[in-house]
């Protein structure tokens, strides 16, 4: 593996080593803080001072503590099917879309190359119009040259009045 492979999974394995850590002393810290607030609690009853409050308190604790055990749960958790197959079909449909994205580009390139075979015949169908043009008009020049000594050499009058 090359270093910047290296150097990646390096980093995306601290990264969770870390996020795990974090959520491992978090989910240690709410159970301990339940555990504490239970004994306070048993205190209170005992000492019959035990309040709603109290109570309360002691759900929003527990609360927390379920959330962090999911999120601690979540590291650890396999792959359902349901999961796995929604990742295939993302992979596919990711894969779909690079295709038609290399097709239409390739689409793209042979309507550009024939547009530019089109300019190219195109652009030679005009210089040989221009070229046929100025050749007719060359040939009308001598042709009008030549009619015109023809009629100086010749009389018309004479062939035709005779």
């Amino acid at each position: 593996m090359s270093n910047l492979q290296n150097s990646k999974s390096f980093r995306h394995f601290a990264k969770h080593f870390f996020l795990i850590g974090r959520v491992y002393v978090e989910r240690k810290k709410a159970k301990e803080d339940v555990d504490n607030y239970l004994q306070r609690m048993i205190k209170s009853i005992i000492r019959m001072n035990l309040s709603y409050s109290d109570i309360d308190k002691l759900k929003k604790k527990i609360e927390n503590l379920l959330d962090w055990e999911r999120k601690y749960a979540k590291f650890f958790k396999p792959e359902d099917k349901e999961t796995q197959a929604l990742k295939n079909q993302i992979n596919a449909l990711e894969q779909e879309l690079k295709n038609e994205r290399e097709e239409k580009m390739s689409i793209i390139s042979e309507n550009n190359e024939r547009i530019a075979q089109l300019t190219e015949s195109l652009n030679n169908i005009k210089n040989q119009m221009k070229h046929l043009h100025l050749e007719k008009a060359k040939r009308q020049q001598r042709l009008t040259a030549l009619d015109k000594k023809i009629m100086e050499k010749v009389d018309v009058h004479k062939y035709y009045h005779s």
